[in-house]
């Protein structure tokens, strides 16, 4: 895509935004409507001469997109009014780009038709429009500053803060508990999405994750303790003080989730209130799992 001179000058801005706008809403639906041709392989417009497909028939387009995102209003059009800033449903509009990504089919225009005034249509076996709705997409919500961006499996994502999507990134999870693996992979996955619910669902599945590595050198419940114990050992590695450390993170986040409602929802535990908050107690926590992981793939 092309780099304007503000970004080559001043560098890109920072993705932390989360609020959609009027203007990224109006950017986006001047993308749907510049790829309505590209929606009728799935929603066809016959040509009633010979039966030939000449193009899209939104009301089939509109109906089916009214019918899986119900809180978008349909027909969709451009919102000319400031004080339309309100009514932008952020969840409504990602479920747009998504749809539209799955829905979009390369075209090529064929013989003209005199008569009714249209072209006719081709699919040839290709996906190129695909990616360049994806990067029209993804270059309207990053000069706006969103942390979401359309990926090559049609998921909106959230772009995470850099370090934690470096430790992440780099994150080896082949340890020889199956479940341990589908409780850190899962956590991963949801934290990256888009709504608040998935990414407190993450929040769950680590400290759930931690729950149970703990268990990792002895499953009965009655000695936990005592396999936390070898597992905060074999991590210090003879540093002195190191297990001192470790022993009082491990406290402290296992008071945390007790306390707050990340694995209790009790009307006396704390509730999170900042989706800043969850990113930090996320990244401590996979942090310290982090230096887990290390230790425990070489148990296999």
């Amino acid at each position: 895509m092309h780099e304007y001179f503000s970004e080559r000058e001043l560098g890109k801005k920072e993705l932390k935004a989360e609020k959609v706008t009027v203007s990224v809403f109006n950017g986006i639906v001047s993308l749907y409507k510049k790829y309505q041709k590209n929606f009728s392989y799935d929603f066809p417009d016959i040509c009633p001469d010979n039966d030939m497909v000449c193009g899209t028939n939104v009301q089939l387009l509109n109906a089916t997109i009214k019918a899986q995102i119900p809180d978008l209003k349909t027909p969709i059009e451009i919102k000319w009014r400031e004080y339309d800033e309100d009514e932008v449903d952020k969840y409504s509009l990602l479920d747009l780009i998504e749809f539209c990504y799955s829905r979009i089919a390369d075209i090529n225009e064929g013989d003209y038709h005199d008569w009714f005034k249209h072209f006719h249509i081709f699919f040839p076996e290709t996906q190129n429009e695909k990616e360049n709705f994806r990067e029209e997409v993804n270059q309207i919500l990053g000069r706006n500053g969103l942390a979401f961006y359309l990926d090559k499996d049609g998921m909106i994502k959230r772009q995470l803060p850099t370090q934690l999507d470096s430790l992440l990134q780099n994150l080896n999870i082949r340890t020889k508990d199956d479940i341990l693996n589908e409780l850190l992979n899962s956590a991963i996955d949801n934290i990256r999405k888009p709504k608040e619910f998935e990414r407190q669902i993450a929040l769950e599945k680590i400290w759930d994750a931690f729950e149970r590595i703990k268990t990792f050198y002895d499953d009965n419940p009655k000695k936990k303790k005592v396999s936390a114990q070898k597992l905060i050992s074999n991590i210090a590695e003879g540093t002195p003080k190191f297990d001192v450390i470790l022993e009082s993170e491990f406290k402290a986040l296992t008071d945390i989730g007790n306390e707050f409602q990340i694995r209790h929802f009790e009307t006396s535990k704390i509730k999170i209130n900042s989706m800043k908050q969850v990113d930090y107690l996320f990244y401590r926590m996979i942090s310290l799992i982090d230096l887990c992981i290390d230790k425990v793939n070489n148990e296999i």
